[in-house]
């Protein structure tokens, strides 16, 4: 498989040595935090306190497209990731990346209504 190959250096690297390991998994729990306060940060700014809104024509809308964002980001990096080896790191990283994409996506059109 293709990702399986593409991923086989970093799990060398990570079975090198526990500190290697301890890398990658608090660099990818700090990925995972970071993006988790990202994509609160971009619903705060559409729908106020009030995370579990309705909200209006205008903001539903928005955040279906980035829900839509996240999707095809979990969908690609689903394909990508490797599933046999490492697989709780991966899954880890995916759900950082995708909660990224969906809150790049909530601040970069905040910023843009703004303007």
């Amino acid at each position: 498989m293709i990702s399986n190959n593409l991923f086989t250096g970093l799990h060398l690297w990570a079975g090198e040595s526990t500190g290697n390991w301890n890398q990658l998994v608090g660099g990818s729990f700090v990925l995972f935090v970071i993006s988790c306060i990202v994509i609160f940060r971009g619903y705060y700014l559409f729908n106020g306190w009030n995370l579990f809104s309705t909200g209006d024509e205008r903001t539903s809308k928005i955040t279906m497209y980035a829900t839509a964002y996240m999707f095809i980001a979990f969908v690609i990096l689903d394909i990508v990731l490797p599933h046999d080896f490492m697989w709780q790191i991966f899954l880890l990283l995916k759900y950082s990346l995708v909660f990224l994409v969906g809150g790049i996506y909530l601040l970069f059109k905040h910023y843009r209504d703004l303007n």
